[in-house]
């Protein structure tokens, strides 16, 4: 558990928890170590190892980019009062053993209280937090979102906010490939709190000199509601190279276990035409409602369509 300087009360609070398969639950923070958690029997917790050279990250988060990857970003050594971190660390459950944790680029901006909200292209945008993180205060604010690539480890300056977004704020991917950040504050009267909100238009949905890009559309073939292992025929305006899922948002204190992305496995069976399955294990799709976006070879997704798996 982290070592708050406030005692027990403060230690681990906002757990970063991740559902994985066969019943067990990866906590990956926000204390250095990790641990399995298994819900047979009476459960169990096993030690997994630590986040690399990470310290205790109280108030950062973690966000599943990908099957069985996380990415780890932010937060501090202590609830408030001490310094934020511009440390993020990717951490894979794929190699059949201990999770395997390693450092990748830095933030641009050290962040406790920020939010993160996973792509439909496995990107991940990083919104708001302080520096020096003190709840209900607009003090230190980092101001200019931030996008990272899983594919470089790098992190890149967006448009800056208009609005600080620390504590209590929320940021939610929208089906629209767009993103919502508002919120921060709730403490009665106060001159922090910001009962508002923003949206995002992330660069791929836009030009370059700022138009929209045109952008595929999903014509057919997304029921309602689907078992893990169904395969769906999902139809669409014009060619595409992949889809995924990402599992719709429950933000809170900075964190959002639930929230994840998933690629799905497609081929394409006739023109404009894809035979795309849920995943089987419901501990890689986890029941639950989903987005579900088409994405064309510039990776421009569509709007999305909305499926309830399990």
């Amino acid at each position: 558990m982290t070592a708050d300087p406030r005692g027990p009360y403060r230690a681990d609070n906002h757990e970063w928890l991740h559902a994985t398969s066969k019943g067990r639950v990866l906590q990956l923070g926000p204390s250095k170590q990790i641990n399995w958690i298994s819900t047979s029997g009476n459960g169990s917790i096993t030690p997994a190892g630590t986040r690399a050279d990470s310290q205790d990250a109280m108030n950062g988060n973690a966000v599943a980019y990908d099957i069985g990857k996380l990415l780890t970003l932010g937060g501090a050594t202590a609830y408030e009062n001490v310094k934020a971190t511009r440390r993020a660390y990717t951490v894979d459950l794929n190699g059949g053993g201990r999770p395997v944790s390693t450092r990748t680029g830095d933030l641009a901006y050290a962040r406790a209280f920020a939010n993160s909200v996973v792509m439909p292209d496995g990107k991940v945008a990083v919104f708001g937090g302080q520096s020096y993180p003190v709840p209900f205060s607009d003090a230190t604010s980092a101001m200019t979102p931030e996008i990272w690539d899983p594919a470089t480890g790098r992190f890149s300056r967006m448009a800056a906010m208009a609005v600080p977004r620390n504590y209590h704020s929320v940021a939610n991917l929208l089906p629209d490939g767009r993103i919502f950040s508002g919120g921060g504050g709730l403490c009665g009267a106060c001159a922090t709190n910001h009962p508002d909100g923003a949206i995002f238009t992330p660069p791929y949905l836009l030009n370059a000199d700022g138009t929209e890009k045109t952008r595929p559309q999903i014509t057919g073939g997304v029921p309602a509601r689907a078992a893990n292992g169904t395969k769906l025929t999902i139809t669409t305006d014009t060619a595409v190279t992949s889809f995924a899922l990402v599992r719709t948002g429950a933000a809170t204190h900075s964190n959002d276990n639930g929230q994840r992305r998933v690629p799905l496995t497609a081929r394409q069976t006739d023109t404009r035409t894809y035979e795309v399955t849920v995943p089987a294990d419901p501990g890689v799709a986890l029941p639950g409602t989903y987005f579900l976006f088409a994405l064309n070879s510039q990776g421009v997704p569509s709007k999305a369509k909305v499926l309830n798996v399990g």
